[in-house]
């Protein structure tokens, strides 16, 4: 049975090749007619089924449109798409100003290259056309949470042999192509300027401690005070505030309430350090909401940067992890892909973050 879902599966992606090659080379123009799928499995000796399967797919994918009964023809725009390279942009189904600005700096480095792009918004209707791209070795710029990668998808990223860039995760060790920043770093540097400042009860606002990048976060900061801790010669608090917003909730209103309810019941931090924007700006009104102005009862320190944060009042002092550069190097290493130039040894691009100084952070009172 595997065998015949295996073949079933390659004749149907000979179909649509055949399809997309007759598009390419101008045998079928755009607003073109395709032959009858009937037809279709006729020349290309496959089953009707078959034959529907590869032009369904390629209508989903927005390359094809059926007209009741005048026929399948070819999008003005899908033509493009295939006598172009063109790049899936697989994006979270929900914004962030971090998802806002890399999608908007992927789209404007496909437009300079004169690249086709394709932008799938994850969510249970577009799972599979993301799978068939990446199945399809497609070129593809991935950023999903960290628990997607462990079901089909990250399988799927597996196997497009380089095909697919990772952003702001990792699995650079089953040879995905990893772009992100260096997290333990920007933790350190966050701590750093903290501790320089005078603070010593330093707390984390994680939203989901179980990720891997915020477990590497909260690993680093606790490693860090336990640094302090020997030179000051006195046991530090560890207050880990956990938001644990629920999947399509706000983790802005999750985290307002989690830190407003944190100081209400007695949190004695004089430092916070939040891990994205959305968390930052919650935390900075809970602040006012209890009682506690910045910076001159608690110092607001956010790994993440974004003109939200230099606009913020007072505006909040960051851990610029270059976003900019992300996307740089994730169209580097696509690039070489698309020349079947890409290197299995350059799997990981670490980009290194930097501090940037505004007013959200001063001495402990």
């Amino acid at each position: 049975m595997q065998a015949s879902d295996s073949s079933e599966s390659t004749k149907y992606r000979q179909v649509r090749e055949a399809i997309s090659d007759s598009i390419r080379t101008g045998r079928i123009l755009p607003d073109g007619r395709l032959p009858a799928e009937r037809e279709l499995a006729r020349l290309h000796n496959v089953s009707y089924m078959t034959a529907r399967r590869a032009v369904t797919e390629m209508v989903e994918a927005g390359l094809l449109e059926r007209r009741g009964r005048e026929g399948t023809f070819v999008r003005a725009d899908g033509a493009g798409r295939l006598s172009t390279t063109t790049l899936h942009l697989i994006y979270p189904d929900f914004d962030t100003p971090a998802i806002k600005t890399m999608l908007r700096l992927s789209l404007g480095e496909c437009e300079k290259r004169g690249w086709q792009t394709n932008v799938i918004r994850l969510n249970p209707n577009t799972e599979r056309l993301a799978l068939r791209a990446l199945q399809d070795q497609e070129l593809a710029m991935v950023l999903v949470e960290g628990p997607l990668l462990q079901t089909a998808l990250g399988d799927a990223m597996q196997r497009a042999e380089g095909h697919a860039v990772l952003l702001g995760n990792r699995l650079d060790g089953v040879g995905v192509p990893s772009v992100l920043a260096d997290d333990a770093q920007a933790v350190r540097l966050a701590v750093q300027r903290l501790h320089q400042a005078g603070h010593q009860k330093i707390a984390l606002v994680s939203d989901h401690p179980r990720y891997a990048i915020d477990r590497v976060q909260i690993a680093t900061w606790r490693s860090y005070l336990k640094t302090i801790e020997r030179d000051v010669g006195h046991t530090l608090p560890q207050d880990l505030i956990v938001i644990g917003t629920p999947r399509r909730e706000c983790v802005t209103q999750y985290s307002f309430e989690g830190v407003k309810a944190y100081f209400e019941s007695g949190g004695a931090a004089t430092a916070l350090i939040t891990l994205n924007d959305e968390i930052a700006l919650a935390a900075l009104s809970a602040c006012r909401a209890a009682g506690k102005a910045v910076p001159e009862a608690v110092s607001l320190l956010n790994c993440g940067d974004s003109a939200m944060m230099a606009l913020a009042h007072p505006s909040i002092t960051c851990i610029d992890v270059h976003l900019e550069t992300h996307i740089a190097q994730a169209m580097e290493l696509l690039d070489a892909a698309a020349q079947d130039l890409a290197n299995p040894f350059d799997c990981l691009r670490l980009i290194e973050p930097h501090l940037v100084e505004r007013e959200s952070v001063a001495a402990p009172s």
